[in-house]
Order: C-alpha cells, then structure tokens, then sequence
C-alpha cells in the first residue's frame, strides 16, 4: 500500500466515530463552556509559572500556536493535511477530512496536526465555539472581533509551521481545495515551496471529483497529483470564470515534464471557448468538414472517476462549508 493509499473500510469506521465523539465533545451548554474556561485559566497560569508569561488570555492562546510542538514524537515522518469533507468510497455517509486523516494517522503512523502537542491543545479550547467567542468577551475583555477572528488566526499560524516541519512527501486528504481554506492558502504554499516536499512531494489520498462542465481530459490533467496541488476550486468554479479565465491560471503553473503536451493542450483548448457549454460541444475536423461521415471518432477520452461525483464542487459544496469555520480548515 503507498502512501497515499485511500482509507480502507476500517480506516472510515474509525473516522466516523471519531467524528461522532468531536460532536459530542462541543460545548454547547453553559456547564462545558465553564470547563473549557477553567481548562484555559489552568494552563495559562501553568505556561506563567514555567517562565511564559503572557498578559492576557488571547496572548497566551497565540503563544500556544506560535511556540507548542507540532510534532507527535510517537508518530513518523509522513505527514498529513485535510480540508473540508466528502464521501469516501465505502462510507455510509459523509465524513470531515480531519477525522479520515486522524484514523489513517493511527493506522499508517502519519503526523496529524490535530494529534500534535499544540493542535491537540488548541482543539480543546474549541475556539470556534460561539458559546466560547462569547465567554472571552464577557470574561476576559477580549473585543468581539477579535473573539471571532482568533480561531482562524491561530490555527493559520500553526497550521503553516507544521507545514514547514515537513521533512519529505506528505499525504493530503482532500477532494476540491478552497483558496481561503487553511490546506489551500496557508499549507500548500508553504509546502510547494518546501525544498523536501514541493510539487512531486503532495500525494492525494482521496480521487478528485469529475467536474462535469470541463472536458474528461482536462478534468484528468487538473486531478494529476503535481497539478492537483496547485490549482484551487475557485479558478473554474462554473459560475464565477470562463474558459479563458481558467485557462490564465492553469497556464502560471508548473507541471511535470511528461504533462507538458497536455497541459499546453488544455490551455489552447479553454482559450477557445468563451463559456464551459461552448467549451464541450463537439469538435474536430470530421465534424466541422464533414470528412469521414460514417465514422464516429470520439473527441475526448472518456474519464475514468466515478459518475456521481459530476458537478463541480459536489462533495465540497461552498455554502454549506462557509457555515462553519472549522469545516473551512
């Protein structure tokens, strides 16, 4: 099995549970908002007392993200990313990419932020918690806006440095990449630009969904991991770009030697159409000259990924993920 090998059967139930148990843990009563606040006091006092002070509890939670291992010392060196959720193959139902990237951790010995010194503490602050945003203001004088702001500040903050510890290869768990996801704007730059991770060192553990509006080929060429890495959802969201929009940001990446043909291809091809309903009519001189009548040459090859995931965006639907800023991580 390689690295990036998809979740098996067990690896999902795993996920699952530890999906449900996340839930569970949330704080949603005043009784465990009151314990994830003496749970904060506590170890702000005990980082004090080690010789960390900081002045106020906001402080102290960015010292934790700025400074807190991010490495599980009992795990490997592989490590592995994940955004948002899907469907994975043999999962009854959808399930957060955390939770597949945390069972495949336990089971492949992969470093997870999540089960890191400073994500496993961060985590229990449940700082994206209203019920939390609302008892650092009203306890500890922290503004509203920066209440809010916090959660995706530091887990930005310690998601880039656990990025740059990286020290080979890493396994992402993802589908579609948002560009103001923390996987799409703060870890992968940084692990593109890693000199032991780079483009050829991001594997995908999960297939790309068929977007149903690009043409098969070029929908294969963008599922190609080294391409994968490097192009964001939002560059040919249907709704918001055109061919050649896309075709501009395809063209400003790099790609491997042997997908040099096709990627050319594929630019030439989107700077032809106007519109994707353009961009998949029928093509091809036997079509447009009427040459070869009685044979039918297809003019694409067709893809290989499962139907159900035709549409752009499905198993990441934006909407939905913007509900909550933990999905969007």
């Amino acid at each position: 099995m390689t690295a990036a090998a998809p979740p098996t059967q067990g690896e999902i139930t795993t996920a699952l549970r530890l999906e449900r148990e996340r839930e569970a843990a949330k704080p949603t009563t005043p009784e465990q908002v009151e314990e994830v606040q003496e749970r904060l006091i506590r170890d702000w006092q005990a980082a004090n007392e080690a010789g960390s002070p900081t002045p106020d509890i906001q402080s102290f939670i960015r010292s934790v993200a700025a400074k807190a291992s991010v490495t599980n010392k009992d795990r490997g060196d592989t490590r592995a990313f994940w955004s948002y959720k899907s469907q994975p193959e043999g999962a009854p139902s959808e399930v957060g990419h955390r939770f597949v990237a945390q069972a495949c951790g336990e089971t492949r010995n992969y470093q997870v932020l999540e089960d890191s010194p400073a994500g496993k503490q961060l985590d229990s602050y449940h700082l994206w918690e209203p019920g939390v945003q609302e008892m650092l203001t009203r306890d500890f004088d922290v503004e509203p806006s920066e209440a809010k702001d916090l959660a995706p500040e530091v887990w930005s903050t310690v998601s880039r440095r656990y990025a740059e510890e990286a020290k080979g290869p890493v396994v992402v768990f993802a589908a579609d990449i948002g560009e103001k996801s923390v996987l799409g704007k703060d870890e992968l730059p940084q692990l593109l630009a890693h000199e032991r991770v780079g483009r050829d060192g991001v594997e995908f553990a999960l297939p790309s969904p068929r977007h149903g509006h690009l043409p098969p080929e070029i929908d294969e060429l963008i599922a190609d991991d080294p391409v994968r890495c490097q192009i964001r959802m939002e560059d040919f969201d249907p709704k918001k770009t055109t061919p050649k929009e896309f075709a501009q940001k395809l063209a400003a990446i790099s790609v491997p030697e042997n997908r040099r043909a096709e990627h050319q291809a594929a630019i030439s091809r989107l700077m032809s159409a106007d519109s994707y309903p353009e961009l998949n009519e029928p093509r091809g001189p036997d079509r447009a000259h009427g040459f070869m009548v009685a044979v039918d040459i297809p003019d694409r090859v067709p893809s290989q990924r499962p139907a159900e995931h035709l549409g752009h965006g499905v198993v990441n639907p934006v909407p939905e993920l913007a509900r909550t800023a933990e999905v969007e991580r």
